[in-house]
């Protein structure tokens, strides 16, 4: 389906998306932005009034709850669980995954272009920033600028 920047059809096209997400989410607010190409996988997922997920976001093996005026840039990934690796006598492949992850994202949060969030994050900070291309690790505390691979705090909001 064509993304919003195609006259009258892309608006169709973004209403009928968010049209969708209102019933597969666990919740959904008002004002939603989903874009093209999002894969949700077989994930709950709530999200806040005004807020957006970019083209080719990806979530996997995770629990998601995105609060208000969170905007996600394209091509975020967010990597929950992961496999179990630890013995050498087995594949890893035959070891098993790691249970499903949690994140929250709080209110007015930016993920940049590209940034990758890992299974161990448990929490984005209201009002954070994350910076295009990070590798997220840890948690971000509020009001954090951060980027890197490893992501690190650059700077704060004021």
């Amino acid at each position: 389906m064509p993304n919003k920047e195609f006259p009258f059809i892309g608006e169709l096209s973004r209403r009928f998306r968010q049209a969708l997400c209102k019933r597969i989410f666990v919740s959904a607010g008002k004002w939603i932005n989903i874009q093209r190409h999002v894969y949700f996988g077989n994930n709950r997922i709530s999200i806040g009034n005004g807020s957006g997920l970019g083209a080719n976001f990806h979530l996997q093996n995770c629990e998601l709850i995105i609060g208000n005026n969170v905007m996600v840039a394209p091509n975020v990934k967010i990597l929950g669980g992961g496999h179990i690796f630890e013995r050498k006598d087995l594949t890893i492949g035959q070891q098993g995954n790691l249970p499903k992850s949690r994140l929250e994202i709080g209110d007015d949060v930016w993920l940049g272009n590209s940034c990758t969030i890992l299974g161990k994050v448990k929490r984005i900070g209201k009002g954070a920033v994350v910076g295009a291309c990070s590798v997220v690790t840890k948690d971000v505390p509020d009001y954090a600028v951060v980027a890197g691979n490893p992501a690190k705090i650059v700077k704060w909001r004021k």
